[in-house]
């Protein structure tokens, strides 16, 4: 048993010293085995997108390019274009647009893309690819609203999304420069946009104006004879001016009977047997041969209806509109002062013919009298109050108001007078700064003409143009001997009911070469305007100065902003002051004295108050 037990204590005590002796191998395995773990951890965290700097210098020197560039590559790129049209309306990622990857660079990286086979499509990430372009293949052609639809909404860029230009209504003439399977791209006046392709087609409608069928179109014709252009489709139609032969005109609605014609920016019919798509030879009398007598007498050309020619010497009895047509909606040609004198040619019932500076026109009969006859003053004077067809003209304290359409109420100021006032008012409601009450403007250099006359033609146009439209006006004045100051010209305005307050000026500087037009709006620190206010007159300015100079053509000079403007500092209805160009300019001047200038600077105002309105 001694021996027994003597053999177990030797046997425990050297695997007690044996044990010792295995430690230090044990541990340097363990060490070994923890260091092998590490470096495989490390070697799979570089294959992640988002790898550290530190982690990338720590690879081998000797590492492989598909080592270092085993994150995956998402290279977004646009289809190239041949034609060009390539919308460049592209979605973006956030607020940067996804752009391809194929010539980026990163710092201290390897951006060779990986083979494609290694990138299919359908594992590219949905967020990182690119919107696919809509490709417009070029053209020019006439395309037409279709007449199914009431109006067309066209779009600022092609998507359902773009912002609403203008609603075009059906049967409208378009100039297509460009087409997709969804949209097309047209130009709508002066403005390119686009349209759901749907809903234009190159089939010319046939629509029914006034009962009369006419077949939408975009061409040109000549009056064969001399003819009335009326406002409908009917010889009971208020005739508009009288054409006369060989007048080149645009025809937008072709009919059996009638055709819709437009022109100097006026839409109006007249009969179709007198449209020739060829322009008719002068007339001239024939020759006998050797001899100087006519075959034939010369063809003498109709004259108005109704009227009778004479010869006499007739004096205005007020300030007068003499127009181009005996119409009430024909483009005023200027207004006459009262007392002047004048040639009249011819009368009818309502109408005289006469000629002023070596033009033709037509006044009211009612404001004419025949030199040396009883003093004017003594007949008896037109009521203040009256109506034609359903407009009614009343005197009122605030001026003259034109009522009887659905559409808001627009004051018009033209501005100035015939003589100024030098008196002073304050600037603005409690203001210590006085200014003059109302200016006479500035003057033409190349026409002579005082603003405050061009200001009342341009201004008495725009309130027949507007009326036609559906709009009801207030005139501030209606003619050039009055005395109103500025102030209250604003507080009139404010009190009719109006809507919004449109002043008509023109321009002058010492410089004669400026140019261009502007309108006038009170700044974000007007003292004397709340803040709703002036935003209204600031947008009420830039719809009317953008579409004033799409119709004109004049150098867009934008927004003046002014706190020194007594006219809008003591309005409380959203106003703008429209200056039309510079008088003081020699071209210019002479272009604003012109009637084609006028209507398109009508038409401009019109309109941005449709903008504004959103009508």
């Amino acid at each position: 048993m001694r021996e027994f037990n003597s053999m177990g204590r030797r046997v425990k005590k050297a695997g007690k010293n044996g044990l010792h002796g295995l430690l230090p191998i044990l541990l340097l395995f363990f060490v070994l085995a923890l260091t092998a773990c590490g470096s495989k951890g490390s070697d799979t965290s570089t294959t992640t997108a988002d790898a550290s700097a530190a982690d990338q210098q720590s690879k081998p020197a000797d590492a492989s390019a598909a080592d270092s560039t085993s994150a995956p590559v998402v290279d977004v790129q646009i289809k190239s274009d041949p034609t060009g049209e390539a919308s460049p309306y592209l979605e973006s990622e956030g607020d940067k647009t996804v752009e391809s990857t194929e010539n980026s660079t990163q710092s201290g990286t390897d951006t060779t893309t990986a083979p494609e086979e290694t990138q299919p499509e359908e594992t590219t990430p949905a967020e990182t690819q690119a919107v696919k372009p809509i490709v417009f293949e070029s053209c020019s052609e006439l395309v037409f609203a279709v007449p199914r639809i009431q109006y067309l909404n066209f779009r600022e860029k092609p998507s359902k999304d773009g912002k609403i230009l203008a609603q075009i209504p059906a049967g409208t003439a378009l100039q297509r420069t460009g087409r997709s399977d969804e949209w097309s791209r047209v130009i709508y006046g002066a403005t390119e946009g686009f349209v759901a392709a749907e809903f234009v087609s190159t089939t010319a409608p046939v629509i029914d104006l006034y009962g009369e069928k006419v077949q939408v179109c975009d061409e040109e014709f000549y009056t064969t004879d001399k003819l009335n252009f009326r406002e409908k489709p009917s010889k009971d139609g208020t005739i508009i001016q009288v054409l006369d032969r060989a007048v080149k005109v645009r025809c937008t609605g072709y009919g059996e009977n009638w055709s819709r014609i437009i022109v100097n920016e006026k839409e109006g019919f007249v009969s179709t047997k007198f449209l020739s798509k060829e322009e008719p030879a002068l007339l001239e009398p024939a020759t006998q041969p050797g001899g100087n007598e006519p075959e034939n007498p010369p063809i003498e050309l109709p004259a108005e209806p109704g009227f009778t020619d004479c010869n006499e010497q007739v004096r205005v009895t007020t300030n007068l509109r003499m127009r181009e047509g005996p119409s009430t909606v024909a483009n005023v040609i200027t207004v006459l002062n009262n007392g002047t004198e004048v040639q009249c040619t011819g009368k009818s019932d309502k109408w005289a013919r006469i000629t002023y500076n070596g033009r033709t026109g037509y006044v009211s009969l009612d404001y004419v009298t025949a030199v040396g006859a009883t003093d004017p003053g003594t007949t008896e004077p037109k009521p203040a109050t009256w109506s034609v067809g359903k407009i009614t003209r009343k005197e009122t304290a605030n001026g003259i108001l034109y009522t009887g359409n659905g559409g808001p109420i627009i004051a018009i100021d033209a501005g100035h007078q015939a003589h100024g006032n030098n008196e002073t008012e304050p600037n603005g409601p409690g203001s210590t700064t006085m200014k003059k009450k109302v200016s006479t403007g500035t003057s033409g250099r190349a026409t002579g003409m005082n603003e405050s006359l061009l200001d009342l033609i341009v201004s008495i146009q725009l309130k027949d143009a507007l009326l036609a439209r559906g709009y009801n006006v207030l005139m501030i004045r209606e003619s050039q001997d009055v005395d109103i100051s500025n102030m209250q010209r604003a507080v009139r305005a404010s009190a009719s009911g109006a809507a919004v307050m449109i002043r008509v000026h023109a321009n002058g500087s010492s410089d004669a070469n400026k140019t261009g037009a502007e309108t006038l709006s009170p700044s974000k620190k007007n003292p004397y305007l709340p803040a709703d206010l002036i935003a209204a007159s600031e947008r009420l300015s830039r719809c009317v100065i953008d579409a004033f100079c799409a119709s004109t053509g004049s150098k867009n000079n934008n927004i003046y902003y002014t706190d020194t403007m007594t006219g809008i500092n003591f309005a409380t209805i959203p106003t703008t002051t429209i200056e039309m160009g510079y008088m003081t300019n020699l071209e210019e001047d002479a272009l604003m004295a012109t009637p084609e200038f006028q209507v398109k600077a009508v038409v401009g105002i019109m309109n941005g108050l449709d903008a504004y309105f959103g009508r």
